[in-house]
């Protein structure tokens, strides 16, 4: 008697279902910028504001400071070679997490969030451009993929050595080791292996760092569809003659 395959199809969750349903709004945003440049704060500030609004929202670490805090020191550095190993390292954790996370979150079929700590397209400013070319070819990827594919909008906070000088320190962040010029050559390299994605938005330090959040709020408030102060128009009317206020 001829033998007889039966295949048993697993039942499909909720979760499965939600993933395969692409009108539940959901976005990846990359907040980078150069050294001191307000990352953190504005993470939570993002973070605190968006969940209030009712989105379910995941922040990604970045990845190299998961590494740094955990024993790998910038000694390694000294080796030759070594940009290559831990780039690579980098940008295979960091692609992980972003997927993985986004993954959670479509599962729960609810609007929701993901912001990362820095994106792909970082790890650039801290190698030369055919090294980190090599790297995305190995993932069959190209930069145009990952710079302007992958994620929804890009905000760079710019560091707070250009601007703002008397408030740059390293203090809160062991990761960093760079001096006022290193941090502005860093944040102008890190600036521009953004440039080409449709919605990249450097946020400056032209008004107070309260300011500097709030134009960040801002702009992604709109971005996500929530009311903004950005879309407030001032009109004024010319009038024939002087009103009556009697």
């Amino acid at each position: 008697m001829a033998s007889r395959t039966i295949r048993t199809q697993r039942h499909k969750s909720e979760a499965d279902a939600n993933l395969e349903d692409a009108t539940v709004p959901f976005y990846k945003i990359v907040l980078t910028g150069g050294p001191c440049g307000g990352k953190t704060t504005a993470m939570e500030r993002l973070s605190s504001y968006l969940r209030e609004r009712g989105f379910h929202v995941i922040t990604c670490p970045e990845a190299f400071t998961i590494f740094s805090s955990n024993g790998l020191s910038l000694d390694v550095f000294s080796t030759d070679g070594m940009d290559v190993i831990v780039q690579k390292t980098v940008m295979g954790t960091q692609m992980s997490m972003e997927d993985g996370l986004e993954s959670i979150l479509r599962a729960r079929g609810l609007p929701g969030v993901l912001l990362c700590d820095r994106g792909v397209m970082d790890g650039s400013a801290y190698m030369g451009v055919d090294k980190f070319k090599s790297l995305l070819e190995e993932r069959n990827l190209d930069v145009t993929d990952v710079r302007e594919g992958r994620y929804n909008a890009v905000y760079h906070l710019i560091t707070a050595a250009n601007g703002a000088e008397k408030y740059y320190t390293l203090e809160n962040n062991a990761a960093r080791s760079e001096t006022p010029e290193q941090a502005v050559a860093v944040d102008h390299k890190t600036q521009k292996a953004w440039v080409g994605h449709p919605k990249l938005t450097v946020i400056d330090n032209s008004t107070d760092f309260e300011g500097k959040l709030q134009r960040l709020v801002e702009s992604v408030s709109k971005l996500v569809g929530l009311p903004t102060n950005l879309d407030r128009v001032t009109t004024k009317f010319l009038l024939r003659g002087r009103p009556s206020i009697d």
